[in-house]
């Protein structure tokens, strides 16, 4: 009996050692077939595109429903865009009980929202000679017809803007942008399908029809003060600084758009390749007037001439995208060039032709009548007659303007956001004229 009570004593103590030191044996590790941390198999952002929380927090509508803004990537399809149409909303019961209205539902308001229409200009061109025959008149409405004219209409965070006139796009072409994604979808005029314009991508677009992205940088934004007064509306001043721009931009509050104002100061933010987070506009404020100076020469100004609030804006109208729209992964279309006025408003820049000897020898491309355009530079670039931007050629390319009656036009290469040109030249037509060639 002694001997079985002293073996249960001896393995009670043993018992007791072995819980004492499993306390200080390491931690096991993980069995082989346990799950991946997802952390393990994240990639990183590009930092270009996605901003750090406290500059994404500082802007409004930097946070979504979902969490933190994503940047828009090129080829990725997104999911149709659902915005919510208010239409009818019960009455109050209070005014059913006080007899002020008769039924259960009443119309509810439309979302607040406004219509800008706005200007970008680079500067003006070089007049033309001063001859008789020169047509003033056909001239200055020629270069009213080409000004690059933008509608923007924008409600309950997302914005739609419409080009026409002298962009080197396609009539009608579009983007549209909402709050929770940086970047925008391109709708080529006359497509029904989206092209994804990552941040950093609108200088190619607007300049060479193009969606190449340039390097972002962060902005310095600092207040510059009131500012004066635009369409009846009191501004206040602020300065941009970028790597590629210094802009002077002047917002107004118009009371009620929400975030949609953002989405303009994103688009003259992307312009100046700047962080998409850059805090810019307050809530409900929006751009009147940016005047754009890029570090290397040149300007861009973007001007609102006119703003209408309306209550009927159709959100279906604002989709970002729309649910009949897919995702096109080709490039936008290539062209050697296109006009920008029709045939006869640029030959009524002359009243008459007028023989005028050339001023060397005829090159042995020569066309017989008008003048030839040759562009041996690496990017698209304007041509400017007499002062009004009549066409744009493709690098490597060539157009002809047989249109032109014979005389002598004041002709000048320019990019379209005007952050490089060419001197004036005099042409006589027939002729040719080249940009990128040796001699120049």
């Amino acid at each position: 009996m002694n001997a079985v009570r002293l073996a249960m004593v001896v393995a009670a103590r043993a018992a007791f050692v072995g819980l004492a030191c499993a306390s200080c044996r390491p931690p096991t590790a993980d069995p082989p077939d346990a799950a991946t941390s997802p952390q393990a198999q994240a990639e990183p952002a590009p930092l270009e595109l996605i901003p750090t929380a406290a500059s994404a927090g500082s802007q409004p509508g930097a946070e979504g429903d979902a969490g933190p803004i994503e940047a828009l990537r090129s080829g990725e399809e997104l999911a149709p865009d659902s915005p919510h149409e208010p239409a009818r909303e019960p009455v109050a019961k209070e005014a059913r009980e006080g007899g002020t209205r008769e039924g259960g539902a009443r119309e509810a308001r439309e979302p607040t929202g406004f219509v800008l229409q706005a200007l970008l200009r680079a500067g003006e061109g070089p007049a033309g000679p001063r001859a008789a025959e020169v047509n003033a008149t056909a001239i200055e409405t020629a270069r009213r017809r080409t000004e690059a004219r933008m509608s923007v209409s924008f409600a309950a965070g997302r914005a739609r803007f419409v080009f026409s006139g002298g962009f080197v796009l396609p009539a009608s072409t579009e983007l549209r942008s909402r709050v929770d994604r940086y970047g925008h979808l391109l709708f080529w005029g006359g497509e029904d399908g989206y092209r994804i314009a990552p941040p950093g991508a609108l200088r190619a677009l607007l300049g060479e029809r193009r969606l190449d992205v340039s390097p972002l940088s962060p902005a310095v934004v600092r207040s510059g003060g009131e500012g004066g007064r635009h369409l009846n509306l009191r501004t206040r001043r602020v300065e941009v600084a970028t790597r590629a721009a210094k802009a002077t931009i002047e917002m107004a509050t118009l009371g009620g758009p929400g975030e949609g104002g953002v989405l303009v100061c994103r688009f003259l933010l992307d312009l100046m390749s700047a962080t998409p987070g850059t805090p810019l506009c307050a809530t409900d404020e929006t751009p009147l007037r940016a005047e754009i100076r890029w570090t290397t020469r040149g300007a861009l100004t973007f001007d609102v001439t006119s703003i209408v609030r309306r209550g009927d804006i159709s959100l279906q109208a604002l989709a970002t995208p729309p649910a009949s729209a897919s995702l096109v992964t080709a490039p936008p279309p290539a062209l050697p060039g296109e006009l920008l006025l029709p045939r006869a408003d640029i030959a009524a820049f002359r009243t008459a032709p007028v023989d005028v000897a050339p001023s060397s020898a005829r090159d042995a491309g020569a066309p017989e009548t008008g003048v030839l355009l040759v562009n041996s530079s690496d990017e698209l670039r304007l041509v400017w007659i007499d002062g009004v931007p009549v066409a744009w050629v493709a690098a490597g390319a060539r157009l002809g303007l047989g249109m032109l009656l014979r005389g002598r036009y004041v002709l000048q290469w320019r990019t379209f956001l005007g952050d490089s040109w060419e001197p004036p030249d005099t042409v006589v037509a027939p002729g040719t004229s080249e940009i990128g060639s040796a001699g120049r």
